[in-house]
């Protein structure tokens, strides 16, 4: 009897292709896929790792929020004493504290650490747009 290899992650949802890819086949009733070969369940999983893991951009940002001070305000934890938070999220989560991070951004600045104030520019009465194409218009006239 042959032995059958089976993942019944309901996550894998997100890689269909790559199951169907691995020779695959959904089976109805357990709510699984299953494999006949060893190493097509193998690489099954390893593209379901794939899928469900941050992306890079994903990681950079979250990094990012946990060095300038956004993550201390927006999640639950602190990315400073679990050393190895971003090993243990899934894409889900990471979505998930990207949208709060980027809620408290909105709401302390980009930068929430940092006490520098922007410099405010205020250039609603800046004419000087309107001062250069006068000033060009008067070059082009003739004298009468």
């Amino acid at each position: 009897m042959a032995t059958l290899y089976k993942i019944s992650d309901p996550r894998t949802k997100f890689c269909r292709a790559a199951m169907k890819a691995n020779n695959g086949i959904w089976n109805p009733i357990t709510q699984a896929w299953m494999f006949v070969a060893a190493e097509d369940a193998a690489n099954a999983l390893c593209a379901l790792y794939q899928t469900t893991r941050p992306s890079l951009n994903q990681r950079d940002a979250l990094l990012e929020m946990a060095a300038d001070g956004t993550a201390g305000s927006a999640w639950d934890f602190d990315p400073a004493v679990e050393a190895d938070w971003l090993e243990r999220l899934d894409r889900e989560k990471a979505s998930a504290l990207l949208a709060a991070g980027y809620a408290v951004r909105r709401l302390l600045g980009h930068h929430p650490l940092e006490d520098a104030a922007d410099r405010v520019v205020d250039d609603a009465f800046n004419a000087s747009d309107f001062e250069a194409r006068g000033e060009r218009g008067r070059k082009r006239r003739r004298p009468a």
